[in-house]
């Protein structure tokens, strides 16, 4: 009787650990080294038991510079790669017991810039387009007039912004960056004050407008 007991109890656990979510942390313990290949499988332990010590989390990558982590919920994750990037994760819900990993990269310069992917739970990569619309340069022209001024931007920075306290994802025109301040001011009449935003909506990014 025990053994029966004992067989019914552990098949129980087992079929609640697979319909149950992976935070986080299990996550950054499965990444594969080439998804943030600076970082060991040590280092991210390191980052989570750092954390929840309540100690500064911080490690020596492999490049023998540091990286830190300054932020971990159950479903969010922001990490200061190197001086020069910034990497954000967000888990997002596709149904009860799954979820997809939205991934920004920022590179920081003298304009930032980022780039956006995503990642299912074996961290196989999934096609960014079935789960967002990426905005263009014209998605940020408030209105048609002045061609002769938007032109001056040709080149397309932006950065995306995840946030660890719900599912949106907002994007900012950073492209300004680059043009003389003489520039800029002729620009701003006709360029979009506010971020773009996007919530999660039946299992993808949709526009807010």
């Amino acid at each position: 009787m025990p053994r029966i007991l004992f067989t019914f109890l552990l098949s129980l656990a087992t079929l609640l650990h697979v319909e149950a979510r992976t935070p986080m942390r299990g996550w950054l313990t499965s990444m594969p080294d080439s998804v943030m290949p600076l970082l060991t499988k040590n280092n991210r332990l390191d980052f989570i038991d750092f954390f929840d010590a309540r100690m500064e989390a911080v490690v020596t990558n492999l490049m023998d510079g540091k990286s830190r982590m300054d932020t971990l919920t159950d479903d969010y994750v922001r990490i200061s790669y190197t001086q020069s990037c910034e990497v954000a994760m967000k888990l997002l819900p596709v149904n009860d017991s799954t979820d997809v990993l939205c991934m920004v990269t920022t590179a920081k310069a003298a304009i930032d810039d980022s780039r956006i992917a995503f990642f299912d739970e074996q961290w196989n990569p999934l096609p960014t387009v079935s789960y967002i619309s990426e905005p263009c340069m014209d998605d940020f022209r408030s209105i048609e007039q002045g061609d002769m001024e938007w032109s001056k931007l040709n080149v397309f920075f932006r950065t995306y912004h995840l946030s660890a306290n719900s599912t949106e994802l907002q994007c900012v025109l950073t492209a300004t960056g680059y043009l003389s301040e003489e520039d800029r001011v002729a620009v701003a009449p006709y360029m979009r004050q506010e971020p773009i935003t996007y919530g999660w909506i039946n299992n993808r990014y949709q526009r807010y407008e």
